[in-house]
């Protein structure tokens, strides 16, 4: 237990003291809330304004998770690997897995700093979510889920790519081009048929459409059935557990 309450320590030292992070995973997702409630949705008609400004506030939480997951979590990695960290816990009787486990911790702590701080700016800018207790246990166990599926990504990437520029490039690249495809960035009623194919299909902003409905009771489809429900749990478990396994048996084995 030691050993994972002392990676989650560090992993939430280095994830809130660091700018680039703080800047990619609150601060872009604060401009484009913004931007969109203030200049995109302009032509929205008034009764539908504050379900528009809704929806906007949970997109940007979504994107907010992917680039932690997918960005900060592989920077972290990419980061102990230069500073020689591995080499370091390789002479020491520290489990990898355990020490995923912790990153995976401080990640999901600092998701929900981000999640907390864009929620509460998009209700001073006039989102209006249904609140009962059974939506906010729901929409936590589905933002805990694409946490961790975005996570299992980042392990990934921080675990093959060893080059830290590269690993980071391309958890960014990852992030922004899923989002903008799958709907997380834009409104999912305007993506050409195959694409929404895809957002429903990828983990990530299946599970962002449906919290979604969940919190505003409305959406283009219902993703609230038994397959989808089903298919987001065991598909976000599936890329967290590969996360997990490629990291544990190649990510010190590359040192």
């Amino acid at each position: 237990m030691n050993q994972i309450s002392a990676t989650f320590i560090k992993g939430i030292k280095d994830n809130i003291t660091n700018k680039i992070a703080l800047f990619w995973v609150i601060a872009w997702p604060l401009l484009w809330l913004f931007l969109g409630i203030y200049v995109f949705l302009r032509q929205v008609p008034p009764q539908y304004m504050e379900q528009a400004k809704t929806q906007t506030t949970i997109s940007m939480v979504g994107f907010a998770i992917v680039i932690a997951g997918m960005s900060s979590l592989t920077a972290n990695i990419g980061e102990d690997r230069q500073r020689g960290m591995f080499l370091k816990l390789k002479t020491m009787p520290i489990q990898p897995w355990k020490d995923s486990v912790g990153r995976i911790l401080a990640i999901l702590v600092f998701c929900f700093i981000a999640i907390a701080i864009i929620i509460a700016i998009g209700i001073i800018l006039g989102a209006r979510f249904e609140i009962t207790f059974g939506n906010i246990i729901k929409s936590l166990g589905l933002f805990i889920l694409s946490i961790l599926a975005a996570s299992g990504i980042g392990l990934i990437l921080g675990s093959i790519i060893r080059n830290l520029q590269g690993a980071i490039m391309t958890g960014v690249g990852i992030a922004v081009v899923t989002s903008v495809l799958s709907g997380i960035s834009f409104d999912y009623s305007i993506l050409p048929g195959v694409l929404q194919q895809f957002s429903r299909l990828w983990p990530i902003s299946a599970i962002n459409n449906t919290i979604i409905y969940i919190l505003t009771g409305s959406f283009t489809y219902n993703p609230l059935t038994v397959f989808n429900i089903i298919y987001i749990i065991l598909v976000s478990i599936l890329f967290f557990a590969a996360g997990i396994i490629v990291y544990t048996r190649y990510c010190w084995r590359f040192e």
